[in-house]
């Protein structure tokens, strides 16, 4: 609701105000009205469980719904820079009226509360879609700082041009927010893997369970807001199934403790190679009689 007056209300006074700049601002309001309606939808599908047709959960859908606030961005922000060069090129500008700067200085109040609520918001849950909203929030406050020294230049250096201006360079940074926006919706959907830093915690934590010789392999993969993680991890040959199945429940258990957000584990096991003197020697005998039988073999290329 914060976003949809806060954009209704720009738009109003840009027009009124005749500022270029305070209009193409709302249009910053008005996407996060659209990634906010997104997000209801997305975290309430993405919370149904898994079922039959759905065996890893419907975590996408929030990189799917990003997608589509992307496109519908890049495409608002086509019109607005279309509109804004227009504008600048037919030289003819006024200065807006001064209540558009007090609406502008209103908006970067606004916008910088919403920014730091829901970054926690989005750290907590770790939602990807939260995340671009927050960072839409922080954009947006930066946008209305531009929008406020626009009309301060154009009132008071004797620039009316300079409310354009501003404009312009806001389509241009909506159009970098949108394609980065794509960009990450895009992985997300390649099944992503999650950051190196969280890696290397991964395996940190299952080589430091007792009973883990070493940890072989490790795939993640971001599936919405949880991460999944299946790895592979050497034990001691000589145990049985039931210890070493023992050992990778202990993995299990350790990385849903201390990964946050995982969604499904699977630590798969397997014998530490080289490690038994027995299965060394037997290959050794195997090589060997392989090398007798190669030298027993008569030459076939004699007549």
């Amino acid at each position: 609701m914060a976003n949809l007056a806060l954009s209704t209300l720009k738009l109003f006074v840009g027009v009124i105000s005749g500022s270029h700049a305070l209009v193409a601002d709302s249009l910053y309001s008005a996407k996060d009205v659209i990634t906010s309606l997104i997000i209801i939808v997305g975290l309430k599908i993405s919370k149904q469980p898994i079922d039959q047709e759905h065996p890893f959960g419907h975590g996408k859908i929030e990189f799917i719904l990003a997608l589509v606030v992307s496109l519908v961005l890049l495409i608002l922000t086509g019109i607005l820079f279309f509109f804004s060069a227009e504008t600048l090129l037919e030289g003819v500008h006024t200065a807006p009226h001064l209540i558009a700067l007090w609406t502008a200085l209103l908006s970067v109040a606004v916008n910088l509360f919403m920014y730091k609520y829901t970054k926690c918001v989005s750290v907590e849950i770790n939602s990807p879609v939260v995340g671009i909203l927050s960072t839409h929030h922080f954009a947006d406050s930066l946008s209305s700082v531009a929008v406020a020294l626009g009309i301060i230049g154009s009132h008071y250096l004797g620039m009316p041009w300079l409310d354009t201006v501003v404009a312009l360079g806001e389509a241009l940074h909506l159009i970098y927010l949108g394609s980065e926006v794509f960009w990450n919706a895009f992985k997300g959907l390649m099944d992503t893997s999650a950051p190196k830093e969280t890696v290397i915690k991964i395996k940190k934590v299952a080589a430091e369970c007792s009973g883990v010789e070493s940890v072989e392999q490790v795939r993640t993969r971001l599936v919405g807001q949880e991460l999944w993680i299946d790895m592979t991890v050497s034990v001691n040959p000589e145990l049985s199934v039931g210890s070493a199945k023992v050992i990778s429940r202990r993995v299990e258990e350790q990385l849903a403790t201390n990964i946050p957000h995982v969604g499904d584990i699977g630590v798969h096991f397997h014998a530490l190679p080289g490690s038994v003197p027995e299965m060394v020697e037997l290959k050794q005998e195997i090589l060997q009689l392989s090398g007798s039988e190669e030298e027993e073999e008569p030459d076939k290329g004699l007549v």
